[in-house]
Formats: C-alpha cells, structure tokens, sequence
C-alpha cells in the first residue's frame, strides 16, 4: 500500500534507483526498435518490387546521439543457390547514472530469389536480460516461436501475402525506381513486438545529404511506422547513406572499421541517458507519493498523445490526475464477463495461458474470487518477490519470472500476465512519474474494477498516486508510441486551484 513506500531515506532512495531503472527500460527499448531495421514486412498489393537482386555485400553504420556516438549498426545479404541470406545486427554502448551498458541486437534468415522471406530469427541481449524469437514460413502463416531462458511460448500469424524485408523495399527504391512524389505502403512484421503494422515510404526527392563533408546527393526518402517518423538519404545505388530517427538518433554510412573502432568519445564524457530523460518542472509537489490529485500542463507534443479516462482528463494542455483511495475502488466476483476481450487474452510477452503463470496466479490468488482483492493480492506478490535492478531488454512474463528481478517494465508485465491469467483484465501502461523535482518515464499497470484503475507493482501502490501520468496503455509492444513523446515533453505543475481555463 502507499504507506509501505513511505519511510525511511534508504527506502526513498531504492525507490529513485528503481524510477531511474524504468527510464532506462523505456527508453532502451525505443532504441532498439530504432537502430533494428531488418524487419520482415509484406507489401501491399499496390507495391510490386522490381525483380532487381539486392546489392550484396556487408553495409555499416555508425549510431550517434547529441554528436555523440553510441553504437553501431551491420547488414548484408550474401547469394545461395536458390536465393539469399540476410543478417543485421547492432550493438550500443550506453551510460546509466556513470555504469556502462551494452545492448546487443542481432536478425538473421533467408529469402527466396522473389524475396519472399522463408524464415528469421530475432536476438536482443544486455547481459542481464535477453529476448529469442523465430520464425517460419509455412503452409500460408508464419510460426513464431519465443525463447525466454527454459521455456518456450509459441504463436502462429496467418498470411494473406508473401513476406519482405524493408531492406528489400529499400533496395527496389535504386536506379529509375527513385522519382519524387513515389509513394509505397507496406505491412511490416516486427520482431521486437511480434507484431504487424503498415509502413509508409514517400520519396520527397534528391538534395544534399545532411553533413555530409564533400556535398554528397542522396534522395530523401521519408519512412512512417506506427506513428514514429524517420528520414533516410538513399543514393542511387539504394545505399542508405543517412537516416534520422525520433529522440536525435542519427545513424551515418560509415566504413566497417570507423563503424566499430573510430569515434567513441571518453567514457567520463558518455552521454547519461538517465540525464538525457528526465523531464524537470519548476514547482516541486509536495508529498507526491501520497498526492490523489494533481494538475498539470502540458507541451511540446501532440495533445491528442495524453489519453482521457476515469482517473485522467484533458482539457485543452491541462490535464488533471484524480485518484480514488482504495476504500473507494469498486469490485465484482470473478470471473469477468465483460467485454473486454483483449486485456483477458495471452500475448507473446504476456504469457497467461502459460502453464507456469497459471499455476502461479492460482497459488497467489487461492480461492479468493473478489476481484479487488485478486488484484491487491498479485501487486503484493510481484513487489515482494521481484529483486529491483536495472534490467535492458524487452521483458515478457515467463522471462521475468526466470530472472526474478527487474525494473518497472519487469513488474509491469509479470502483474500484466498474472492479472490475466486470474480473469481479471489488466493492461500495460507507459507513462511519466515524479521524483525529486523531475518527471522519469515509468511504466505500471491498469486493472479493470468496474472502471480502470491505476496499480504500481515497483512501487507498491494501490492505487497508483496521482503524479503518474498516462500516455499508453495496452501491451508491451505498444510502448513504441513513446518514441514519439520521450525527449519532447514538457510539463508545468499547476495549483490545485488553477482552472483548465487559466
């Protein structure tokens, strides 16, 4: 409960550890859905691909942030008898509150000489936490298979269409094919997210690349996935000379030598990415851990970016964060006969329908069949139980109980997928907290009782306190929309007494 994290400066101070670790995980995730572009994706019928073969052969990029450099990125296609093979892979080197970090993401597989992708394979590892997955084409689906340590979680996506990689795309975007005003749509599966969405590539036409030395010419090609935006420079052989994604990455053509040896800046001058996230406000809140109201104004994004629902509204850029005491949350007797389907289903992150969650969510639970109190029960559970360390992957519930300990985003998704298995709806929620003058980004959980209502399992809170504020809500992989906010936001703390209107 709230007076649980409340107390002493050492509990205060684990506590500011564990929001720092939650920034972290946010924001590692956004990179590595950044820097991984070997997505296997299948055009829309309006796309028809040249027959052209792609240029073999390795590319190399490096990774900057603020002209700093953090990493890097290497793709490449090598010919097979009947087709190709494909790998990319990428490696940053990150500095959290002065400790290094190393991300590694790695995409390897085979496509036929149509292009048409027959299978992949997925890796992300931090040495700490580490993310398998793979996939193959079969009889018109592809059958996904996810790995977290011992157990193995499997999924099958059906196919209307053959299968591609944006790299593919890329390259039919070389020669006669690059004209201004083109315009491609494609659905891309992503691997990070186990996930189909579209892309949407518009050739803007041929202009100077952006700091490039000698004046090189490449064509803007702009590229629209899930909301988040990113540039690329292509030349006309479709080498991707640029490309600038969302929060300042910048990713630059590079030979394989500087890509990996050259550039790396001192590590007492790294950039802290911690640093780099937070966002401060001039009128510290009293008490925050205790607040159930708060007033806020917010800029720099897009307004429509800050939901509204029962505990949180927006009025024009002033939202208000009212939070029930937990006396005052409704409840219901299980099972759920709702209609809310989704936030009751498995995922390839949540596990539910996992025999291990199963029998852990019935051990937790027994036979209570409140549906407040089921919740209150998991939330005790996964705070008491998970060790609070900073944690770089995208985690999934089978993992996290593997690893037992993590971040915010490791709560978040074990409460997620034992909420469920339970029967109680429960959904992922990516947003910013307040600590100590400043905004982190964080994540947390909303249960279904009779309404939605805001739970923290890092932090021991239900309900959550009034200084989180929401900006999605859902599974997982839907924390990608946060690319779109981290970096940009803004927020002024308002009086209790300040009006939407003033």
């Amino acid at each position: 409960m709230v007076g649980k994290i409340v107390g002493s400066e050492s509990r205060e101070q684990g506590m500011r550890r564990l929001l720092f670790a939650g920034v972290l995980g946010v924001w590692v995730v956004m990179v590595g859905l950044l820097v991984q572009r070997t997505l296997p994706s299948a055009p829309a019928p309006a796309v028809s691909l040249e027959p052209r073969a792609p240029a073999l052969g390795d590319e190399w990029m490096g990774v900057y942030m603020q002209a700093q450099k953090i990493g890097y990125t290497h793709h490449g296609f090598t010919a097979e008898a009947d087709g190709f093979a494909f790998s990319e892979e990428s490696l940053l080197h990150l500095t959290v509150m002065g400790a290094p970090q190393v991300v590694r993401t790695r995409v390897v597989g085979h496509a036929g000489r149509d292009y048409a992708l027959r299978d992949v394979e997925f890796a992300l590892s931090s040495g700490v936490g580490s993310l398998q997955a793979a996939g193959v084409v079969r009889d018109g689906s592809l059958r996904l298979t996810l790995r977290s340590g011992k157990e193995v979680s499997e999924q099958v996506l059906p196919l209307a269409e053959p299968l591609y990689l944006p790299s593919t795309l890329r390259a039919s975007l070389s020669g006669d094919a690059l004209r201004a005003g083109r315009r491609l749509d494609a659905l891309v599966f992503d691997p990070t997210s186990l996930k189909n969405d579209r892309l949407h590539v518009t050739i803007e036409g041929e202009e100077p690349v952006p700091a490039s030395p000698d004046g090189t010419r490449g064509w803007k090609v702009r590229e629209e996935f899930r909301g988040l935006q990113t540039t690329a420079w292509v030349d006309p052989a479709g080498t991707v000379l640029r490309e600038e994604g969302p929060m300042g990455f910048v990713l630059v053509h590079e030979s394989a030598d500087r890509a990996v040896t050259a550039g790396w800046g001192a590590p007492e001058t790294a950039l802290d990415l911690v640093a780099k996230a937070a966002v401060p406000v001039a009128v510290p809140i009293a008490e925050p851990r205790t607040r159930r109201m708060l007033r806020l104004r917010v800029s720099g994004i897009a307004l429509e970016n800050v939901p509204s629902d029962d505990e949180q509204q927006r009025t024009g850029a002033v939202v208000t964060i009212r939070r029930p005491l937990p006396a005052h949350v409704a409840s219901y007797e299980l099972p759920y006969r709702g209609p809310l389907v989704d936030e009751l289903r498995p995922t390839p992150f949540l596990q539910s329908d996992h025999p291990k969650v199963q029998a852990l969510a019935r051990d937790i639970v027994g036979g209570e069949r409140d549906a407040k109190r089921v919740a209150m029960l998991l939330n005790d559970w996964v705070y008491a139980h998970l060790r609070k360390v900073p944690t770089i992957s995208i985690p999934n519930a089978l993992q996290v109980l593997d690893m037992g300990e993590g971040d915010c985003n490791e709560h978040a998704v074990l409460l997620a997928a034992l909420g469920r298995a339970a029967g109680v709806p429960t959904r992922v929620v990516a947003g910013a907290v307040y600590l100590d003058g400043a905004f982190f980004y964080h994540a947390w959980c909303e249960v279904w009782l009779e309404r939605w209502v805001s739970i923290d399992p890092a932090l021991h809170q239900f309900p959550a306190d009034a200084t989180h504020i929401k900006f999605v809500a859902g599974d997982p992989e839907d924390q990608v929309a946060m690319m779109g906010i981290i970096g940009r936001l803004g927020l002024e703390v308002l009086g209790d007494s300040v009006t939407a209107a003033e």
